[in-house]
This record gives C-alpha cells, structure tokens and sequence, in this order.
C-alpha cells in the first residue's frame, strides 16, 4: 500500500487547518528573501554547532545536517492529548516487552516471537534476565517517529529506544526557529 504525502498545513479537502491560521498570516507578510536568509542562517547555525546526523549504510557515512523546515508541524491541543497517550502506550508496552523478555519470557514460550530474534539481537543484554530496573522502566526515553497520513490519522513509522537522537533535533530546530523568528512565540 502507498500513501500520497499529506501537506499538513493546507490539505486539498479541507483547506488551511485551523492550527496554521496564524502562522499562514503570518507567513503571507514575510518577505521571500528574509526567508530564504534565515533558512541560510539556520544552515549556518548547525554546521557552526555540529547538528548533524550520519547516513550510515550509503557508501560512505557521510554527516549531512539536520533538515530545517521554516514550516512547522503545529499539533492542536486536542491532538496532542490524543498523540500523547498513544505514545505513553507504546512506551508502556515496549516495557512490558522488556519486561516479559528478560524475565518471564511468555512471548517466546507462546511462539509469538521467536527466541532466535531475540538472541541474536545485539540490544539483548543476557547479563540483563532476572534483573529488574527501578519502577521497571528499561528505556527511559523513545524517539516515536510519526507521520500524519490524513487529517485525523498518525503512523508510527519507528520506535527509537537505543539512540533517540531525533529528540535532540526537534529540540535544536525548535530553538533555532525561536532565535530566527521570535515574533512567532509572543
């Protein structure tokens, strides 16, 4: 199955989304070339602070910099609510996995997973079975990656709990944006 690309700003049924009205007033009075200089300025504020990421499997693991979009994803209050307790739920459950992995190891038992993925899987820790973390959280911090597809459906394309690096990037380009356009946070 392929999805088609849903602009979340202005999509083709509904119009420009509500959560966008301010910004697309705002963006309709800015210069192009102001723009097109931030843009190069954000450029220059990465590569100046070594906010990169590697391409690791392309012939060479060459660093490229962080995208920055001058558009952002702006998530209503209703779907954030509704975002955040999908991800809390995912984070239980990959816990749970954990859990259940290095202790009771139902999953395997069942079939449902065969134990051959799980052993040779370089994340297995064996040195890990029969201990449990505090309040039983193994990873304490997942990079959801998600996608919306139309007006009211996310995908979770991946779930990073061994390097969530995408956190930091959302982090950089959210405080990129504000050093470049602080008249969009007043």
């Amino acid at each position: 199955m392929r999805l088609a690309a849903f602009d979340e700003m202005l999509p083709e049924i509904s119009g420009l989304r509500k959560p966008y009205s301010a910004y697309d007033r705002w963006l309709k009075e800015q210069d192009p070339a102001r723009l097109t200089e931030k843009m190069q300025d954000a450029e220059r504020v990465f590569r100046k602070t070594g906010i990169t990421f590697a391409v690791y499997g392309e012939q060479e693991a060459s660093e490229r910099l962080i995208p920055f979009d001058i558009v952002p994803r702006i998530i209503s209050g209703n779907e954030w609510r509704r975002l955040t307790q999908g991800i809390e739920q995912r984070v239980q459950a990959l816990n749970a996995f954990l859990d259940d992995i290095y202790h009771r190891q139902e999953i395997l038992r069942a079939g449902r997973v065969p134990k051959e993925l799980i052993a040779r899987n370089e994340a297995f820790l064996p040195e890990m079975i029969g201990v449990r973390p505090p309040a039983g959280v193994y990873t304490h911090i997942i990079g959801v990656d998600i996608v919306r597809i139309s007006e009211n459906e996310f995908y979770v394309l991946e779930d990073n709990a061994r390097t969530p690096s995408g956190v930091s990037y959302m982090l950089e380009n959210r405080e990129t944006m504000m050093q470049l356009f602080p008249e969009l946070f007043q």
